[in-house]
């Protein structure tokens, strides 16, 4: 089951931000272990300036973060957009597993996503987790 202890750095590459976005995973975990044990699935958050590909592979005993390696990867869930936009969905206020719309904060995640500042591609009810567990 994954925990804040069981929070795994993998690969780093010189342009990535893994270890920025395993702080945010590790705080998750700690504030919210149950949707963390129950969380299951590859998720890749790709950037549209020049970092790394992001990967979060939720396993039954540990949750691995790493920058991309250059391989493709097929993962269940993806998230695409620039670092400012795909952050500020990632830390809006949530109500079922989506931005409030009846916060400023959760309205202006909400506009990216409308606008297609940030593509989600994949299984809704990992994205609901994986915004649930990033919650600020």
């Amino acid at each position: 089951m994954p925990d804040p202890h069981r929070v795994k750095l993998g690969h780093q590459a010189p342009n990535g931000i893994a270890a920025g976005l395993l702080a945010l995973v590790e705080r998750g975990a700690a504030k919210r272990p149950r949707v963390a044990r129950e969380m299951r699935g590859r998720v890749e958050i790709r950037f549209a300036e020049n970092y790394a590909p992001v990967r979060l592979d939720f396993q039954n005993d540990h949750v691995l973060v790493e920058d991309g390696n250059g391989k493709r990867w097929k993962s269940d869930l993806l998230i695409e957009g620039s670092l400012p936009d795909v952050v500020q969905l990632a830390t809006a206020p949530l109500v079922g597993g989506v931005p409030k719309p009846t916060n400023r904060r959760g309205r202006a995640a909400l506009a990216t996503v409308a606008a297609r500042r940030v593509r989600i591609e994949g299984s809704p009810m990992l994205a609901r987790r994986v915004m649930k567990l990033l919650e600020v």
